[in-house]
Order: C-alpha cells, then sequence, then structure tokens
C-alpha cells in the first residue's frame, strides 16, 4: 500500500472532537476529521460530497506526536458590536455569544495515511496545488509550512516510525498513535459521514498507542 506522509506544524492548532456550543475543545494529537477534512479543502470536495467523503475515510491513519506543544485557552466572543453601521449579533440573539476555545500551540506531528496507491498519488497532486486554504483543524489555524512531506510504500504504522525527525523538544520516546483495523484499543468518534452544514454525522474508529525511541536525531528512511 502507498502511504501518504504529512508534517503538521504551526502556531496553533485546533482537533475537536466533542466541541458543543460554548466550549470547543482540542485533542492532543490530529483527529481523523480534521485531517481529512484538510485532504478534503486540498481536493476542493464540496462538503456535502459524501462519496469522496467516503473514500477518504477508509484510508488508516497514523500519527506521531514529535513535539507535544502545550494547550491553549482561549475566551471569545461573537457579535454584540456594529459592523458595517448596524447591529451585529448571532444565532438571531441580541447579545454577544461567549465561547471558550481551545488550542494547542508550538505542537508538531507526523500523520500518515495508508490507501490505494491511485488515491494516495491524487491526494499528494492535490497538496501541491490545493483549491482551497489549508488549516489545522481550525479556520484561524495556518501551517507554518506545506503539509506535504512525501509518498512512501508501506504501512501507516512503519512509515511514522522511519519518517524523518526534523525537530524535537519533547526528551525520550515518541508517542504513536495508529488505527486499528478491528475493535482492539481507544474508540475515537472522530471518523467523518458527512461535512454537510446541515447534517454532520460521524462515526467510530479506534486506535493503539505505541512508543517509539528514534535511533537517531534524524531517521534514516526519505518519503520520494
Amino acid at each position: 500500500m502507498s502511504v501518504l506522509l504529512l508534517r503538521l506544524e504551526g502556531p496553533l492548532q485546533a482537533w475537536s472532537a466533542q466541541g458543543k456550543l460554548g466550549v470547543r475543545d482540542t485533542e492532543r494529537e490530529p483527529t481523523k476529521s480534521g485531517v481529512l477534512g484538510m485532504l478534503g479543502a486540498a481536493l476542493g470536495m464540496p462538503r456535502d460530497d459524501d462519496a469522496t467523503l467516503a473514500t477518504l475515510a477508509a484510508l488508516t491513519m497514523a500519527v506521531r506526536v514529535d513535539r507535544a506543544g502545550s494547550l491553549l485557552r482561549d475566551y471569545h466572543t461573537a457579535g454584540g458590536g456594529q459592523f458595517r453601521g448596524g447591529k451585529y449579533s448571532v444565532f438571531d440573539t441580541k447579545d454577544c455569544v461567549p465561547t471558550t476555545r481551545f488550542y494547542l500551540q508550538d505542537a508538531i506531528f507526523t500523520a500518515a495515511l495508508e490507501g490505494e496507491a491511485s488515491l494516495v498519488a491524487r491526494l499528494a497532486d492535490a497538496l501541491h496545488a490545493p483549491r482551497y486554504p489549508l488549516f489545522l483543524g481550525r479556520r484561524a489555524c495556518p501551517p507554518s509550512a506545506p503539509p506535504f512531506l512525501g509518498v512512501v510504500e508501506a504501512t501507516a504504522r512503519d512509515a511514522v516510525r522511519t519518517a524523518c525527525l526534523h525537530e524535537r523538544r519533547d526528551p525520550g520516546a515518541l508517542r504513536l498513535v495508529i488505527e486499528s483495523n478491528g475493535a482492539a484499543g481507544d474508540p475515537r468518534y472522530d471518523v467523518p459521514l458527512s461535512f454537510a452544514q446541515s447534517e454532520r454525522r460521524y462515526g467510530r474508529r479506534y486506535v493503539i498507542t505505541e512508543w517509539h525511541t528514534p535511533e537517531s536525531p534524524r531517521e534514516e528512511a526519505q518519503p520520494s
């Protein structure tokens, strides 16, 4: 199988899996829905294109935490003021809407998505010339550099273990979050079934956590 390698790095990242209304949370590593949303943006995929989304959701994902970063809490308000001379309201309310939003700051991840060679090649081409802007889980979180690292022939698990380690600050072993094929591991409710505004739906997958200690500051394997 072919594997698409991504480097997810930016001043802020936000990978929400359970955020509702007034609280927008973030997981401590990229969610599958967030990464597939970025790939969909690169392809120019409409939000209601469930068929293309199902093809992307079939990819197997693994993530390596190169730098865990730290959690940032932001008190955010929307509405309650003036916009272009008129009163600005949100959700048809009279006053502002307060929310608490969480972000990861100064984090770096390597993500691997395993699938058919033709699909991986199509995604690689799209990342070289994305149709829509790319962001790391939330529109306010652009990547520091183009996410595309390369394509390798391997499994997603092997790819994140051997991918080049560009930079790290966390001592000790690196945490790997690997999608399992069955019901083994911890459940994650972050498999997107539909991104349609009127009916966003998510399914369940299972992940296994492993630890990997690189042999040197830079791994030997390089993506092609």
